[in-house]
């Protein structure tokens, strides 16, 4: 895709980006999330429409695992590890009760909202709800 991308000329390129109005709630929160004055280890996205909109931000796994919506696609971000050694992930957490088809698009509609988050360590796909999933992804 990135070669793709690099031939095409501008005008189809640019048709391929993300509106930055789209994405300007992603990069506000995120930069709450890298900054190291700031409580904020952790952020939470929806989408609504075609932009996308911080649904919740804290710090704390228990709290970022409750942030997260059953009914909706959620996209985020957060901080974790031991204070010397602290690493930036994007989480993409697919509620149970969203629909097949919302399900799919999920999967596409995450590289908007990752693009916007740069220095990630890796992506987080959780599939289950609880602490332990959370951590067995991490190790």
């Amino acid at each position: 895709m990135a070669e793709t991308y690099a031939r095409m000329d501008k005008s189809s390129a640019d048709g391929m980006k993300t509106a930055d109005a789209a994405v300007a709630a992603v990069v506000d929160g995120w930069a709450r999330v890298r900054d190291d004055s700031s409580s904020v280890e952790w952020v939470v996205y929806v989408l609504d429409g075609k932009t996308y909109k911080l649904a919740a931000e804290g710090a704390g796994r228990p709290e970022l695992l409750n942030a997260l919506d059953e009914a909706a696609v959620n996209f985020g971000g957060f901080l974790d590890g031991p204070p010397n050694a602290r690493k930036f992930y994007h989480l993409l957490y697919v509620g149970a009760d969203v629909g097949i088809i919302k399900r799919n698009k999920a999967q596409l509609q995450k590289n908007a909202v990752f693009n916007a988050m740069p220095g990630s360590a890796g992506e987080v796909q959780l599939d289950a709800k609880t602490p332990e999933r959370l951590a067995e992804l991490l190790v």
